[in-house]
């Protein structure tokens, strides 16, 4: 099996809906090999933890994608992502400062590659 690295996060936004809890194993390049629910990532060995929403094939224009589904601050990104998403293409990323209640973004919200 490749190196592989197991990222744990508040969410993740798949095609399918919102998983909470998880724990993914991604490649070097940022694939998804595996998703688990984990609601105690910090028991985890070498797990790293992303508070937010992970995204994986996220555009790799990634900041210019962010800016524009921030450009509707009550918009869900639970509606705007798949407008991002590029299908196998893309990045893995996490979104920070968001409400998990209703996934819109703050005005404090930013996007990180990973």
């Amino acid at each position: 099996m490749p190196p592989s690295r197991k990222i744990a996060s508040n969410l993740l936004w798949t095609p399918q809906g919102i998983v909470r809890n998880p724990l993914v194993r991604v490649t070097e390049e940022g694939r998804i090999l595996r998703v688990e629910e984990c609601p105690d990532p910090d028991r985890e060995p070498l797990t790293e933890f992303h508070a937010g929403l992970l995204v994986a094939d996220f555009d790799t224009d990634y900041r210019a994608a962010f800016a524009r589904l921030c450009s509707t601050p009550n918009r869900s990104l639970a509606e705007s992502l798949p407008e991002a998403v590029t299908h196998n293409k893309g990045i893995l990323v996490v979104i920070s400062g968001i409400d998990y209640d209703t996934l819109c973004p703050s005005p404090l919200a930013r996007i990180e590659r990973l």
